[in-house]
Parts: structure tokens; C-alpha cells; sequence
């Protein structure tokens, strides 16, 4: 008998010990055969017991020196000595132990260039805010308007809003088919994909994991797999941290578009951007959102859907302004916890 696919997790890390240690349980509980999966930590650089978490669970440690997440991904991948190569963030959690077998079922069609679970995991013991984003099915409530979210969101009752075609499904995945110029964002929590396809998109020692896809296939279509199984994204416990992250998001995708390293779509649609500013400065609207969403799963967390978007309109126009006025530049990493 052949022995199973080998597989490279990429992890980066910057003091995230508490959060990493609940990643890598989730992946060394998976039923695939654990000789045949290797961890690569990338760190850039933590101080806070990182780097012996990572050691303890058995993981190989690369350094970061450009520190951000996106570093993080191209320096890992460069260790990966296999040929499929998952990208899971230090906060996410498999939250099937299937999860593996999942990937390299789908990914056994040389046609499908990816392969994701379809929705975030909304477990009882998160923090009422990371039930939010698992339940809106994203982390950012713009994407919401954009509709280029990728997972299961009970305000649309979608799994995203951009124009696809399914042409295929198994019992363990469903074959998606894109159009080039219109992706969704897939590439980041959890997304697994060919070591080819993602050493072709990395440019100047960053991977961007939404520009995967786009920069590391050609042709006018791209084949995606979505599993049918979730995956536990413990992003931000409160508003002030939530907001943080929307700074850090905001401050490099402006700096790192104008710098021409992003390789796909870097002008949101102005519709969306419209209709996003509109329904937060009226409030209503995102209200309706809430109650849809409420409606379909009864839970507090949906009072923090009006706050998000907030913070989120209000980072998001100070970061563009900035940029207007010649003063884009990445988020600092200094003294940054995940």
C-alpha cells in the first residue's frame, strides 16, 4: 500500500504561545498518520515561550526577520519538504479531526488548486466576540458588503457572494469553480493548497495568502475545494484588540498595494464601499443584519455586529486618509501578542 501524502503546515507565529498551543493540539489530534506531517513554525521573533511551545509539539522553528504573518508564510514555505503545504494561523483550530483526510481526498483532482473548510466554528467556549465573526462568517464585517467572504454566513445564508459555479460533490467536498478577475478571499485560515502553487505567488519574501490563488495559477478560471467541515478561528477577544487587528489589516494592505506587491484585486468595488458606509452611519440596517442573523441562530454575539462595523468605518478612514496624505506605511509589530 502507498503510503499517505505527505503534508507541510505552515504556521507563523509573534508571541502566541497561549493560542499555538491549542493549533498545534488540533493538528497532532488529527486521524491522518502524524509521520507524515510536518509543522513549520516561522517566528519572527517572540519573547513570550513561542518558540518552546513549537519545540515541545514536536515542530521545526524557522526564523522571520520581516516579522509580519505574510513573511511568516513565504519563509515557512521555503522549508516545506512536501508537496502539499497547509497555511493555518497560530489562533486557528481544526475543528475536525478529519480534517487532513479532507485535503488530500480533494486535492487528489490535479484540476482543484485549493481546498478550505466552507465555514467558521462557532464553539460554546469562545468569547462572545469570536462567536460573531464565526457565526458572520468572517473577521472583517466590510467583506460582508463586499461579498467576497469565503465561509458560511448566516446575515446572507451563503458561503460567499461572488458569482461561482459548482460543478461537482463528494461526500467529504464540494468543486467550486472562479473567474480569475472575481475571487473571494480564500487563502487564509486553514487553506491548503500545492507547494507550486504557493511558491509561485511569493514576492520579495512576503506571501500574501488571498493572492494565492490568483498569483499562483493561470488560465481563466480557478478550482477550489470547499470541505464540508469547520475550522475555529480564536481572532480577537474584545473591541480594543478587534480594532487593533483592523488597523494592522487596513495600514498594510494600503502601504503594501501602493508598493505593487499585491497581486489581486487591491480597489474594493465603490458599490460596497457605499453601501457599507451608508448602513453603518445609519445604524438601521445593520440592525436588520443582526436580527437575520439572530433569527438563525439565537446568540448575544450578534450585539457586537453594530460596534464592528463601527471600528471598522471609522480604522479603516482614518488608514485612508493617511494614505492620501503620503503617510502609508505597515502596522508596527512592536510588542504586537498575536
Amino acid at each position: 500500500m502507498a503510503a499517505a501524502p505527505g503534508i507541510s503546515i505552515v504556521i507563523p507565529t509573534l508571541n502566541c504561545a497561549r493560542s499555538l498551543e491549542i493549533a498545534l493540539h488540533s493538528i497532532r489530534e488529527q486521524r491522518y498518520p502524524a509521520d507524515r506531517v510536518e509543522i513549520i513554525v516561522a517566528d519572527g521573533g517572540s519573547t513570550d515561550g513561542t518558540r518552546t511551545t513549537a519545540q515541545t509539539w514536536g515542530c521545526t522553528v524557522v526564523d522571520n526577520p520581516l516579522v509580519t504573518g505574510e513573511a511568516g508564510k513565504a519563509a515557512g514555505l521555503a522549508h516545506a519538504s512536501h508537496a502539499i503545504v497547509g497555511f493555518v494561523d497560530s489562533d486557528n483550530e481544526l475543528s475536525s479531526p478529519n480534517t487532513l483526510e479532507a485535503v488530500v481526498d480533494a486535492l487528489a483532482d490535479p484540476q482543484l488548486a485549493g481546498a478550505e473548510p466552507i465555514k467558521f466554528t462557532a464553539l460554546d467556549t469562545m468569547p462572545a466576540l469570536d462567536r460573531y465573526f464565526a457565526l458572520l462568517g468572517m473577521n472583517d464585517p466590510f467583506v460582508l458588503f463586499l461579498g467576497t467572504y469565503d465561509r458560511e454566513c448566516l446575515v446572507t445564508g451563503k458561503w460567499t457572494g461572488v458569482d461561482h459555479e459548482v460543478y461537482g460533490e463528494t461526500p467529504t467536498y464540494r468543486k467550486v469553480r472562479f473567474r480569475r478577475e472575481r475571487l473571494p478571499t480564500v487563502g487564509a485560515n486553514g487553506f491548503f493548497t500545492r507547494r507550486s502553487v504557493a511558491a509561485a505567488a511569493v514576492r520579495d519574501g512576503y506571501l500574501f495568502d488571498v493572492d494565492i490563488l490568483h498569483s499562483g495559477t493561470s488560465g481563466p478560471f480557478v478550482h477550489v475545494a470547499k470541505l464540508h467541515l469547520g475550522i475555529a478561528h480564536h481572532y480577537a477577544q474584545s473591541l480594543r484588540q478587534f480594532a487593533r487587528k483592523q488597523a494592522r489589516r487596513a495600514q498594510d494592505f494600503l502601504y503594501f498595494s501602493a508598493a505593487g506587491m499585491r497581486t489581486g484585486p487591491t480597489a474594493p468595488p465603490r458599490r460596497g464601499v457605499l453601501l457599507f458606509a451608508a448602513a453603518t452611519l445609519t445604524v438601521a440596517p445593520l440592525l436588520v443584519q443582526a436580527a437575520i442573523g439572530w433569527m438563525r441562530r439565537p446568540d448575544r454575539a450578534w450585539l457586537y455586529h453594530v460596534p464592528a462595523c463601527w471600528i471598522t468605518l471609522v480604522v479603516y478612514g482614518a488608514a485612508t486618509l493617511r494614505r492620501l496624505l503620503g503617510a502609508a506605511r505597515p502596522h508596527s509589530r512592536a510588542e504586537w501578542g498575536g
